[in-house]
């Protein structure tokens, strides 16, 4: 039986989707194109950033939007 992916698990995941549709390396440190995307909480150290963490909000407001069924395929 395959253990069922965390909550964080799964934010991680489509935080890195949204950032690869957006045509952004998630890998990729924070530069001019993310920074914007991010809270004011980022804004000093984004530089040693994963471009992807300027999408984890957005990811984490899709998981609770949306039924655990739904979100748990992802």
């Amino acid at each position: 039986m395959i253990p069922e992916d965390s909550e964080e698990q799964r934010i991680i995941r489509i935080a890195r989707a949204l950032c690869r549709s957006a045509r952004i390396d998630p890998d990729a440190a924070i530069d001019e194109r993310t920074r914007p995307l991010l809270l004011g909480a980022f804004q000093s150290p984004a530089e040693s950033l994963p471009a992807w963490m300027a999408f984890r909000d957005s990811a984490r407001d899709f998981v609770t939007r949306h039924p655990r069924e739904i979100v748990s395929s992802l």
